[in-house]
């Protein structure tokens, strides 16, 4: 089964909006494949799902809130000594627990939007290329 690490953007735009995104959680959920995270991840999202221009109300915020719990595994953040080691490689500072965390999670690839961690990480991917390997694998 295809493991694929997600940033916060991928999740985000998967439960905003209708597209590529909410594909891929809808494959985590029909366990097609293993969605995977790092608690920094999960706070961000929780953290946008809040925001008044997304227009969720708190009912909605808990049923997305809960789909993440029961279809994306989130792994501990990386520690502060592996984060300081590769700052060097990443632009925005908040990248680092993804490209950390990624690296260390055992996964195929991370799907991502951010433009400077598809810059940085050889696996990461869009999530458009993410359903296309996806699709490959179940065929």
């Amino acid at each position: 089964m295809l493991r694929l690490f997600v940033d916060a953007n991928t999740l985000i735009s998967g439960l905003a909006f209708p597209g590529n995104e909410s594909v891929l959680l809808d494959y985590a959920r029909l366990g097609a494949c293993e969605l995977v995270t790092v608690e920094h991840v999960r706070e961000e999202v929780r953290d946008v799902l809040r925001q008044p221009r997304l227009g969720f109300s708190s009912r909605e915020r808990g049923e997305a809130l809960r789909l993440l719990a029961r279809h994306v595994l989130v792994l501990e953040d990386p520690g502060l000594e592996a984060m300081s080691r590769e700052e060097a490689r990443v632009r925005d500072p908040k990248d680092l627990p993804v490209l950390v965390g990624f690296e260390g999670s055992g996964c195929d690839c991370l799907v991502s939007g951010d433009k400077d961690l598809l810059g940085v990480i050889p696996r990461a991917i869009s999530t458009k290329r993410a359903l296309a390997l996806l699709r490959r694998s179940l065929e």
